[in-house]
This record gives C-alpha cells, structure tokens and sequence, in this order.
C-alpha cells in the first residue's frame, strides 16, 4: 500500500469535481470535539454532522473525496472531512491513550487491525450496518473492514527479459544465474516472507500456516540473493529505481508498477502469479467523535460504483467482489481483486500478522542488514 509522506502546510484544500477536501490541523478543533463530548452519548451521536476520515495524504486526498466523501454529503447532508496526515498505529494509541480522540474513520490494514483492536484501542464493526456479503472471504475483521485491496506482483524490465525469457515466478527472482541482475525487495516483512517460500519452492497453497522452519527458510532463502538486492522504503523510491533502470525486477505493490508500466509505455512489465493480495482496511478509534454514525459512512464506501471508482481514480482495487463486472474491460488486467488475477496470488493471513509481525520484521531487518 502506498503511504506517502504528507509534506503539506497544516492547512491545505483540494479541488476535484467541484467540491473542495479539507485536510485540518485537528488541535485547531479540539475544543469543539471536547463539547461534544460533554453532551450525553446518544445525543452526541445523534448530533454529529461531520466524520473525519484519515488516510495517506497526497493525491489520496482528493480520490478519496471523489470516490467516496462527495457521494455521502450530497445523499446524507454529512460533512467528511479528509485529514492525510497519516493513521499510523502509534498516533491512533495516542490519541485513544489521551483521551483526545479527533479521528473517526482511519485507512489502516487487516493485521493492523487486530493488533490495534486486541490492545483495546478500536471499536468493533458493526456488521448489523456493514454488510459482510460485500467483502471477499475473510476480509470481515473483528476491528476493521476491508475497504480497497493491492498486491505485492514481481515486476520485471522487459528490456532485460522479454516474450518467453520473462520471469513467471518467484523461484526466477531468487535465481540470479538465470535471471542476473540487481533486484529490489521492500523494507517491509510484509509479504517479504511469503514470496521468499514460493521461491524456495513451498507451492503457493502451503506456505500458511508459518512455522518456525518455515521462517528459517525463508530468511535463508532472502540471504542467498543479498548481494544482487537492494531494498526501497516508499513509493517513490520503487518508482525511481524502475525509471533509472537501476534494477531488472523487483517485488513492488501493483499500483506503482501501473504506474511506471503506463510511463514506459510498457517497458515495465509484472505477473499476477504467485502475487500476494493485502487488505487496507477501515478502522474506528474508540471514542471517534461522530459516535455510531460512522457505521452507515463506511456502507456507503461498500458500493461497488463507488469502489470501482476509486479504481479508476488511484488505482486501489475493490474489496467487493461485485465490483469485478463493473470495471471496464480495458482495466481488467490492472485489477488485483479481478477474479483471474485474484485466482492466481495468496491472499495475506493478517490474522498471523496480527499476532507476530512486530517480532517477524524485526527478523527481517535483521536479515537484510547482515
């Protein structure tokens, strides 16, 4: 998933199809939330007229708003309001932690989720709102809702490989005498250790559950190719090191590869086999101050019109399945959750990520720094 740095003033505006987005220096509000909770909790709920969704800043803003904000104002007269200053796990603590909680709605993910919700910091879904037949199998979490999905693909320069000598697995990223070359991974366990399995041969259908021998594999399997790797730690950079052409091929979330493979013209290309397909997911702070009314907001962001909008806007697949048959052929093969292209990859177990990634990446640092 895409996490942007937010290198903006503390007050920016946004324009996009004529509505503006909002991102707010929340101190400057903190007096009137702490009004509102001074009214009694029914009426509080009853009374919240704005809900203030927080994600990942930079052009995230703005289709976020189009996608999904400007929809629910005109139908339901609610303000939403757009704060990209990022929802990271340690700010949602703060806040919970402090009392002082100015966030209603939060672009988290499955794993973090349950690691945020199990310490006591998250509400539980309302699934009585919130409709769990438009979710993909498992993508119904006790403290989050699945809202957009992406994947780790191996992506490849068709330069240095093309037609039939074109990498179609992970085993051809960790064989550098076939396949030479430098190659990038993220500095991130996340998915890291899965594709490090299959390309140590554990089929695609039995790398889960993780066990400790597994693991060890896993890291053995990563410190083979260390000399021929470099890691990336944003967007940005995964970009930048495709444009240069600094690497051959490199496991990178599927939007930004979108991006450089319609820059290039196609020079860049990835598979969707053996890909591993990760969850955001929508979270709600305890104590978010628009109370219950998020619950219809986030059933709004449900609408396969709506999802397949974003889509088209940034590039973040929808979570519901019936938004498949609404997005237009020419896109198909862009689309993560697709059902060819999901059929392919290993949907992430965030319920084990949420239980060990804390103790899992550290390993993978570890690992990578050697």
């Amino acid at each position: 998933m895409s996490k942007p740095a937010n290198h903006l003033p503390p007050r920016a505006s946004f324009e996009r199809g004529g509505a503006k987005r909002v991102m707010v220096d929340r101190r400057s509000v903190l007096a009137g939330m702490a009004s509102l909770a001074a009214l009694p909790a029914g009426r509080a709920m009853a009374e919240a007229r704005e809900i203030v969704l927080v994600n990942w800043g930079g052009d995230a803003i703005g289709y976020f708003g189009e996608a999904f904000a400007e929809p629910y104002e005109a139908e339901h007269g609610v303000d939403i309001v757009i704060d990209g200053s990022g929802p990271s796990q340690g700010k949602i603590r703060n806040m919970v932690e402090s009392g002082a909680v100015t966030w209603d709605v939060c672009d988290s993910g499955g794993g973090s989720s349950i690691q945020l919700g199990s310490g006591g910091y998250l509400r539980e879904v309302d699934y009585s709102v919130v409709d769990r037949d438009r979710l993909l199998p498992g993508m119904d979490f006790r403290w989050g809702v699945a809202n957009y999905m992406y994947s780790f693909v191996l992506a490849y320069d068709t330069r240095a490989f093309g037609g039939d000598g074109a990498p179609r697995a992970w085993a051809d990223f960790f064989n550098v005498r076939d396949f030479p070359g430098t190659r990038a991974l993220l500095k991130d366990v996340l998915a890291n250790l899965e594709v490090a399995l299959m390309g140590a041969g554990i089929p695609r259908d039995e790398v889960y559950p993780i066990t400790p021998a597994k693991e060890k594999l896993a890291w053995e399997t990563i410190r083979a190719i260390l000399p021929d790797t470099v890691f990336a730690g944003t967007g940005a950079e995964i970009q930048q090191l495709m444009r240069n052409r600094d690497i051959v091929m490199g496991c990178f979330w599927n939007t930004r590869v979108k991006a450089i493979h319609e820059e290039t013209g196609g020079l860049w290309d990835w598979t969707w086999n053996q890909g591993v397909v990760v969850p955001g997911a929508w979270v709600v702070p305890k104590g978010n101050p628009a109370g219950d009314a998020v619950w219809p907001f986030i059933a709004s962001m449900q609408s396969p019109e709506r999802q397949v909008r974003l889509f088209t806007l940034f590039g973040n697949a929808p979570a519901n399945p019936q938004a498949a048959a609404l997005v237009p052929p020419a896109l198909k093969r862009f689309n993560a959750t697709d059902p060819e292209n999901y059929a392919r990859q290993l949907p992430i177990d965030s319920a084990w990520y949420g239980e060990n990634y804390a103790r899992i990446n550290k390993d993978y640092i570890d690992t990578i720094s050697m």
